[in-house]
C-alpha cells in the first residue's frame, strides 16, 4: 500500500472512530441513565447505526452504514476493538483484590463448576428442538455443542468492566465473580478449542486426536505457573526499584510492561484461550502492587474506556439486523433466552449456596455470571465460522447475548437497593 493510500484509509477510519466515539459516548450515557453499564450502550450505539435502525433511514442512511461495515474498514476498526480489550484485560486484572481467595477458593470453584455444568446440559436439552426449527441443515451434535459453550460461558472483561463501573470491585462477591468467571471461561476455550477440532475433523471423516488437547491443557498449566511464580515476581521486584514516589509509571518500566503484555497475550494466543487472557493473568500477577494498578488507572483509564473499549461493542452492534427475525425466530430467540438464564444465573446461584454464600450474594453472583457479551459473541462467531449455526441461530445467540449483559446492571442494581433498604 503506498503512502497516499494508507494516508487515504486513515482518514476513513478517523471518520469511522470518531462517529463511533461519539454514538457510544452519548447513548451509553442515556443507558448508564437507565441502570445500564456503558458497554450496553455501546453495544446499542451500534445496532442504531446498523442496518436495524440508520439502514432504514432512506438514501443517506444506507450509504453510512455501508462505510461503517466495509471490509476493509472493519479490519482496522476490530483491530482497535481489540487492542482496547487487551488494554482492558490488564486493568482488570490489576485492579480486583484477591485477598480473600483462601476462603472463598472453594465457593469459586462449585460457583464455576455448576456454572459450566448445567447450560452444558440444557444446550443438550434445547439444542435438538433449535436444530430441528431453525437449522437442519447444519451437522446437528456440533451445533448443539457449540449452543452449549455459548450458554456456559461468561464475559468476564465486561464484568470487571460493570464492577468498576459501580465501584464494587474490592467486595467479596465481586472478587468470588470474577474468579469463577475466569475458571470458566479458561474451560470455555478449551471446550471451543476441542468442538473446533471435532468441527474440523467431522467435515474430513477423521477421527479426533485426543493428544493435542493433553499438550494444551498441560501448556495453559505451565503458562498460568510461570505468569505467578516467575514473572510476575520478577516484574514487580523491577517495578519497585524503578519507581518513586514522583513518579509511580516511569517510561523505563512501561517500555517493560508492554513487552511483558504483548508476549502474555502471544502465549495464550498459541495456547488457544485467546490474547486476551494473557492480557488478564499479566494483570492478576501484578495485582499486588496497589500503586502500579493506580497509577496506570490515571494515566490510561480513561483513554481505554473512552477512545477504545467503545470500538469493539459498537462495532459488533453494527453486524446484528433485527429485520431478518420472522415472528417464529422471535419465539426462538425466547426459548434460548430462558433456557440461557436459567441455566447461567441459576446453577451459579446454586454453586454459590452450596459454597455457604447468602441468598443475596448467590443471586448478585449468578447475575454476574450471566453476562456473555463478549465471549459468547467470539463463540457464536467461531460456531458461525464453522459451519455449525446459521444465520437465523447466529442472530438469535448474538442477541441473548446482548440481553443477558443489559440484564446485569438492573439486577444488580436491585439487589443492592434492596439490601440498603433492609
Amino acid at each position: 500500500m503506498n503512502p497516499a493510500a494508507i494516508e487515504q484509509h486513515l482518514v476513513l477510519v478517523m471518520m469511522a472512530w470518531a462517529l463511533i466515539i461519539a454514538a457510544s459516548f452519548v447513548v451509553g450515557r442515556l443507558g448508564k441513565r437507565m441502570g445500564q453499564p456503558l458497554a450496553v450502550g455501546e453495544i446499542a450505539a451500534g445496532i442504531i447505526l446498523g442496518p436495524s435502525v440508520l439502514g432504514l433511514c432512506g438514501i443517506w442512511g444506507a450509504e453510512t452504514v455501508q462505510f461503517l461495515r466495509g471490509a476493509e474498514l472493519q479490519k482496522s476498526l476490530q483491530l482497535l476493538g481489540k487492542l482496547g480489550l487487551i488494554l482492558l484485560l490488564l486493568q482488570v486484572g490489576m485492579e480486583f483484590h484477591f485477598f480473600s481467595m483462601k476462603k472463598q477458593s472453594r465457593t469459586a470453584l462449585y460457583v464455576a463448576l455448576l456454572g459450566m455444568i448445567g447450560p452444558l446440559i440444557i444446550g443438550w436439552v434445547v439444542g435438538p428442538w433449535l436444530h430441528r426449527n431453525f437449522a437442519p441443515e447444519v451437522p446437528q451434535t456440533g451445533m448443539i455443542l457449540f449452543c452449549g459453550i455459548a450458554m456456559a460461558i461468561s464475559a468476564l472483561p465486561i464484568m470487571g468492566r460493570i464492577l468498576m463501573e459501580m465501584n464494587l470491585q474490592t467486595r467479596p462477591f465481586a472478587v468470588l465473580s470474577i474468579t469463577a468467571a475466569a475458571l470458566d471461561d479458561v474451560v470455555g476455550w478449551i471446550l471451543l478449542a476441542s468442538a473446533g477440532a471435532l468441527a474440523t475433523a467431522w467435515a474430513k471423516n477423521q477421527a479426533f486426536a485426543i493428544a493435542p488437547l493433553l499438550w494444551q491443557l498441560g501448556g495453559i498449566a505451565l503458562y498460568v505457573l510461570v505468569m505467578f511464580r516467575i514473572a510476575g515476581p520478577l516484574l514487580r521486584k523491577v517495578y519497585r526499584h524503578l519507581s518513586s514516589e514522583n513518579d509511580p509509571l516511569p517510561a523505563s518500566f512501561l517500555a517493560l510492561l508492554f513487552i511483558a503484555l504483548f508476549l502474555s497475550c502471544l502465549c495464550t494466543y498459541h495456547l488457544g484461550i485467546f490474547t486476551i487472557f494473557g492480557a488478564f493473568l499479566l494483570g492478576v500477577s501484578l495485582h499486588q502492587e496497589r500503586r502500579l494498578a493506580e497509577a496506570w488507572t490515571q494515566k490510561f483509564g480513561a483513554l481505554v474506556v473512552v477512545a477504545f473499549v467503545p470500538i469493539f461493542f459498537t462495532n459488533n452492534g453494527l453486524n446484528v439486523n433485527l429485520q431478518n427475525l420472522t415472528p417464529w425466530q422471535w419465539w426462538g430467540l425466547a426459548v434460548v433466552l430462558t433456557a440461557s438464564v436459567a441455566a447461567k444465573l441459576g446453577c451459579c446461584y446454586a454453586g454459590a449456596r452450596l459454597g455457604g454464600e447468602s441468598h443475596a450474594d448467590a443471586f448478585k453472583i449468578g447475575t454476574l455470571l450471566n453476562t456473555r457479551a463478549l465471549m459468547g459473541l467470539i463463540a457464536v462467531n467461531v460456531g458461525k465460522g464453522l459451519g455449525l449455526l446459521n444465520d437465523t441461530l447466529f442472530t438469535m445467540f448474538v442477541l441473548m447475548c446482548l440481553i443477558t449483559t443489559a440484564m446485569c446492571g438492573p439486577l444488580l442494581n436491585w439487589m443492592l437497593r434492596k439490601e440498603e433498604r433492609s
